[in-house]
């Protein structure tokens, strides 16, 4: 296909001084054989209107509106609402049918079950035409589907593309037969007032690469791939691959994975994406933040303010995403990969942690140790079987 249907993901959450911008980068792309998805996770302020007029004027936007559970929850919600789906063409199409699901997000197994038509009625309310609203939080609760032949980009509402970006970006994975297409970007500081041109990772020569090759040539042991390229949506269906629910920084797990599960990637040095930093996004925070993210709320009573519970919940983060890229590891046993999982640990191993309500130091202490009897027991081997070679015994994780 010379022009894939290209779906454009996008998580709004409190962004209304920025959501047009973003909205009219993207309705105004070179590039027009797209479907925009909107996913208003529940926020306070104007964006769900402003979601809403440009639904009205833009046949291509679909709109779902749904329980706040934070950025992975929307980015999934999105996932299994994208052109194609059986769950799409529920509403979009009026083809009410049961739904064969997968059981569970981040499995090579492919066990399913049925999501009968009823259900899925009783959990999805249209609103008007392309425009659902549910109460669920985390849709892989609910249903994990097999994703149809697409290309996806996801854009945060804060951000927005430059007018060409998924012209170039189709452009590339057409005639270059690709998985994964990565672009450079640019930073908006909103606080210094400086824009500084990024580049994605360095790159040895203009040509195609295996994903995991420019993980291992950067020695990228954290990671992390979700707006900074476009990708064709069939390589989650290998892995059943979602992003974690309930978790910052989920776009490290999912980008290490996505990037092993992908063949092709090429990188274009074009400037594609302009990305904001400013005061009140998840990245960007300080101790007077007064509201609670949702993921936050069980461990609040803990800890003295938002400054000390954000500092343990990025710990317990970390961990999360070390366990679910171990667990992918099981199936493929890469060096690096395991290199990449005990630097997670390896990290907290000294650290003092005061207040630990989810019992994190026992579970860094454990697996640390565990390595590290595993490592001693190689090497010992090593020495048994070839006793004229030098080996040290001391172990290096």
């Amino acid at each position: 296909m010379n022009n894939p249907l290209v779906s454009i993901i996008i998580p709004i959450y409190n962004v209304a001084p920025y959501l047009k911008e973003c909205l009219d980068s993207v309705i105004n792309q070179t590039y027009r054989n797209l479907d925009i998805i909107l996913v208003n996770d529940g926020g306070d302020d104007e964006s769900l209107d402003i979601a809403l007029e440009y639904l009205n004027k833009d046949e291509r936007i679909f709109l779902i509106s749904k329980e706040n559970g934070g950025l992975s929850s929307a980015r999934n919600m999105g996932l299994e609402f994208i052109k194609g789906t059986k769950l799409r063409s529920f509403f979009e199409d009026n083809i009410e049918q049961d739904i064969i699901s997968f059981t569970s997000t981040h499995t090579f197994d492919k066990n399913t079950k049925i999501i009968n038509k009823e259900t899925i009625k009783s959990n999805f309310i249209q609103i008007q035409k392309r425009y659902i609203k549910t109460s669920i939080e985390n849709i892989n609760d609910f249903l994990v589907q097999e994703l149809p032949n697409s290309i996806i980009h996801f854009l945060d509402s804060d951000d927005y593309f430059l007018n060409n970006c998924i012209e170039l970006c189709v452009k590339e994975m057409v005639e270059k037969d690709l998985d994964i297409c990565t672009h450079n970007h640019q930073e908006d500081n909103e606080t210094t007032g400086k824009t500084t041109k990024k580049f994605f990772e360095k790159l040895p020569g203009n040509s195609k690469y295996n994903p995991s090759y420019l993980i291992k040539l950067n020695k990228k042991y954290n990671f992390y791939f979700t707006w900074q390229g476009a990708f064709q949506a069939n390589i989650l269906n290998q892995y059943n691959l979602r992003f974690t629910h309930g978790i910052y920084h989920e776009d490290h797990d999912f980008g290490t994975i996505l990037f092993y599960l992908a063949n092709k990637m090429f990188h274009t040095e074009k400037t594609l994406l302009t990305y904001r930093i400013r005061q009140g996004s998840i990245t960007n925070f300080d101790n007077s933040t007064k509201k609670i993210p949702k993921s936050l709320h069980h461990l609040k009573n803990y800890f003295k303010n938002y400054l000390e519970l954000r500092i343990y919940f990025k710990i317990y983060c970390d961990i999360v995403i070390a366990q679910n890229i171990y667990l992918f590891n099981q199936y493929i046993n890469d060096d690096f990969l395991k290199k990449s999982i005990k630097r997670y640990y390896i990290h907290y191993f000294d650290i003092k942690i005061t207040n630990d309500p989810l019992n994190l130091k026992n579970e860094i202490r454990t697996f640390v140790k565990n390595i590290t009897l595993y490592n001693i027991y190689l090497k010992l081997r090593n020495y048994i079987r070839h006793p004229k070679k030098i080996i040290g015994f001391k172990c290096i994780i």
